[in-house]
């Protein structure tokens, strides 16, 4: 009777490994990006550590599990404004979405921007964020009704400012007209300057050809795009670090997934935001050091606390403005920039005004 009870368990634990092997599959998934990831530290961590990380997951799980990855950065598959789309249609499952460029579909993520002055820290930027999607229900719901998973967020470090001529107030703005992108228009608003849109791809020729006199960028790039060069005037601001992407995934890539392969990129993307934060704050001061030895003729300068105070407090209330047309479409504004502020006051930030107060 007992050799017959060790035949039949050993018979039971070989079908069942039968069983596990047959089950075993390899999911092929692609991940899409329009940038380069040598230019953004969260996007030069999805292939370092986001990917890696998913399946190291898997394999601590003991799944029997596989992923293909293809990565596809630098527009090789979608252009930086067609992620969103693409991940959307299932052209990629997994999409590194610059949130900026969707202020159509994605209005409650401009939050930071429209509150800006605030922190160089993109760490508590983020929190912030977070602590807002985590009680909005309407924040994942930007992204669910393009079935989309939003997986987690990121941002850039903190933008400065860099001119043909020395800043060392906000009366030296005056009558100037300065470059920058999307949303940080609004922070040329009230102080007597003229507001250029562009991008960072443009503003050393269109600095150099006198379009403009000055732009608003993160710190990072100063290095590598040589911005001194045309702008030797570069002064740390502070106009603070921002929200700007979201690590997206197509609902129906998601659903063919077995739980467990659900559970390690969940996971996985929880731990990439804070690595690529740091990462992205790391750049920056890499951005102000690295320049200030690579351009030796460049002015680095730090823009004084008052006057800072005096350029936010110049302009109109953006935020509150931002706030009403949001409530005019029928998303809570006024919701999301009061928990958000309360976010960041509770982590110790103190912005040079409390955009939603007045």
């Amino acid at each position: 009777m007992r050799r017959v009870l060790l035949t039949g368990a050993a018979t039971a634990a070989m079908a069942f490994c039968l069983a596990s092997a047959t089950q075993a599959k390899t999911y092929k998934l692609t991940v899409a990006a329009g940038q380069a990831p040598r230019a953004l530290a969260s996007l030069k961590m999805l292939g370092k550590y986001f990917i890696p990380e998913v399946n190291k997951r898997l394999k601590a799980m003991g799944s029997n599990h596989k992923i293909r990855w293809r990565q596809a950065y630098t527009g090789s598959l979608l252009k930086p404004t067609k992620v969103f789309l693409g991940t959307q249609d299932g052209v990629a499952d997994i999409g590194y979405v610059p949130t900026i460029f969707h202020p159509d579909k994605l209005p409650l993520d401009a939050v930071a921007f429209m509150a800006p002055f605030c922190t160089d820290d993109l760490s508590k930027v983020t929190n912030a964020i977070n602590a807002v999607y985590a009680k909005v229900p309407q924040m994942d719901g930007q992204y669910s009704k393009f079935n989309l998973i939003r997986l987690n967020g990121s941002g850039v470090d903190s933008y400065q400012l860099l001119t043909n001529f020395p800043v060392k107030s906000l009366a030296d703005m005056k009558g100037k007209k300065i470059g920058t992108a999307g949303s940080a228009l609004q922070w040329l608003r009230g102080i007597g300057v003229t507001s250029v849109q562009a991008h960072m791809f443009r503003y050393y020729n269109d600095t150099k050809t006198g379009i403009y006199q000055g732009f608003i960028i993160m710190g990072s790039p100063i290095p590598p795009m040589k911005y001194p060069e045309v702008a030797p005037y570069v002064t740390r601001v502070n106009f603070g670090a921002m929200y700007a992407v979201a690590l997206v995934m197509n609902k129906d890539s998601m659903k063919k997934l077995p739980a467990d392969v659900q559970k390690a990129i969940r996971g996985a993307a929880k731990s990439w935001g804070p690595i690529g934060d740091k990462g992205h704050i790391g750049a920056g001061r890499w951005g102000w050091n690295t320049g200030k030895k690579m351009f030796k003729k460049a002015t680095f300068s730090e823009f004084p606390q008052a006057e800072r105070v005096k350029w936010a407090n110049a302009m109109p209330n953006i935020a509150k403005e931002w706030a009403a047309r949001m409530e005019k479409k029928g998303l809570p504004g006024s919701k999301v920039l009061t928990l958000y502020m309360d976010a960041l006051r509770a982590q110790g930030v103190k912005c040079a005004r409390n955009w939603d107060k007045k």
